[in-house]
């Protein structure tokens, strides 16, 4: 007994319990209870690396388009940089043109990586010898890019983040000539993207002729191939009241009798809208149904000298929205539905001018305002406005948070060009073909195209 007290034998150490097998482990936990885990992660980046952290974390991503969804809804698509469309030079037409692309220069080591492991520099469009093509930048949505090469008369889409190029295809003139009868105007392309199946896309084409009659062409990359839907009157037919920007005369409004509408744009809601020149009404295609319709703008838009530019868009919640610029104010348009009857009302009007004059350190001289380009994620781009046209001055791009109304610079250029905010979008190995996993990678390998580069 005496040996039980002695300091030099302790007594044997206790065995340990044996490990409770119905204790939750991280393992246990179902895929609705990670999703809903995975909701609560800071940013895209970090979804990105925690579902490549488990074969079955991947799985849950990839096989549930609701919670794709549901993350895009609370953190915003990571901003990778922009796409420019090329200055023409008509003393150049034997050199290749590519767009350039200037990345975003964030402290996100992960997006940073994305941009390196990334082609864009469009190097993977093959070049034909003794071929000069000149490609375009035309649309950039969802993580692909629309290019067309008008010389070629053909259009090319890839996604530069994968590297992968998903398809060259002509501009469908045959097709159109000959539901046509004779050789149409193509006045507008854009591209549509669907975050419930993020691996495919449209082509629209808007085609009108020489009067008010329109009509759409759509490219599918299911079927690889064109449909042309039936012509419709653009009714009630707009005037131009007194200036035809498509003939560069002044006319009534009983005489007009040509298109004069500009470039469209597009919200997340899959519209299409194309204003008419005039600032009085524009053309809008809903994508689900391809309806082409006229409706009128707002009274805000009708002054040309007060309104410099605008864009129809959708602000960070998903809601229709119009932006426009006015030297250096920017007002907030949004659609209201009370009593049953729907018009646009000014939300916000706020005035940068303090703003850019703190991005920049000083306003120069030569900036008169700011001009509306794109609206991403709810995200505003603008870019500044000189008082002469001068190429070599410099240009200023910047981003403006629609939900805080701050102002960030994004890059300076000395040339004004057309801007296609990119996004990253969602890597494939995050993304179920039709709701069932996809599974590019190689048997046991947690690197999939796409992913970051850690």
């Amino acid at each position: 007994m005496a040996c039980d007290n002695d300091p030099n034998h302790p007594p044997p150490a206790k065995r340990s319990a044996s490990p409770d097998r119905s204790a939750t482990t991280i393992d246990s936990l179902g895929d609705d209870i990670i999703l809903e885990i995975f909701l609560r992660l800071p940013c895209f980046t970090a979804l990105v690396r925690a579902a490549f952290t488990r074969r079955a974390w991947r799985r849950a991503v990839a096989s549930s388009p609701s919670f794709r969804r549901r993350f895009r809804e609370l953190h915003r698509a990571p901003f990778l940089g922009v796409f420019f469309s090329p200055v023409n030079d008509d003393d150049a037409r034997d050199v290749l043109v590519f767009p350039p692309f200037a990345p975003s220069r964030c402290p996100d080591r992960d997006l940073a990586g994305v941009i390196r492991s990334g082609d864009f520099f469009l190097t993977s469009i093959p070049v034909s010898p003794g071929a000069a093509p000149s490609w375009d930048m035309v649309d950039c949505r969802g993580g692909f890019v629309l290019l067309g090469d008008w010389t070629a008369e053909s259009y090319a889409v890839l996604n530069p983040s994968t590297r992968k190029v998903h398809g060259f295809f002509d501009i469908p003139w045959d097709i159109l000539v000959h539901h046509c009868g004779y050789h149409p105007i193509l006045h507008d392309t854009h591209l549509i993207c669907s975050d419930e199946d993020p691996m495919s896309f449209r082509v629209i084409c808007l085609v009108h002729d020489d009067s008010f009659m329109m009509r759409v062409a759509v490219f599918s990359s299911a079927t690889r191939e064109w449909s042309v839907l039936p012509w419709v009157e653009a009714s009630p037919r707009p005037h131009c009241e007194g200036f035809c920007f498509e003939r560069g005369v002044e006319e009534s409004e009983s005489d007009c009798k040509y298109f004069c509408i500009e470039k469209g744009t597009q919200d997340s809601g899959l519209f299409i809208y194309w204003p008419f020149k005039s600032r009085k009404s524009f053309i809008m295609l809903d994508t689900s149904t391809m309806e082409l319709s006229v409706a009128q703008l707002p009274l805000h838009l009708k002054n040309r000298d007060h309104i410099h530019s605008f864009v129809i868009g959708d602000t960070e919640d998903g809601l229709p929205c119009i932006v426009y610029a006015a030297k250096f104010n920017i007002g907030v348009l949004l659609r209201n539905a009370d009593d049953g009857y729907e018009r646009w009302v000014l939300d916000r009007l706020h005035s940068l001018k303090e703003q850019v004059g703190r991005v920049l350190r000083a306003l120069p001289d030569y900036i008169s305002g700011l001009n509306v380009t794109a609206i991403r994620n709810g995200y505003v781009y603008l870019k500044t406005v000189g008082l002469h046209d001068n190429p070599q001055a410099p240009c200023w791009f910047f981003s403006l948070c629609l939900e805080t109304m701050e102002l960030g610079k994004v890059l300076k250029t000395i040339y004004d060009s057309d801007m296609h905010p990119y996004n990253m979008p969602w890597p494939p190995c995050l993304v179920g073909d039709y709701g069932r996993f996809a599974d590019e990678a190689a048997p046991g390998s947690t690197k999939c195209p796409g992913a970051v580069e850690t």
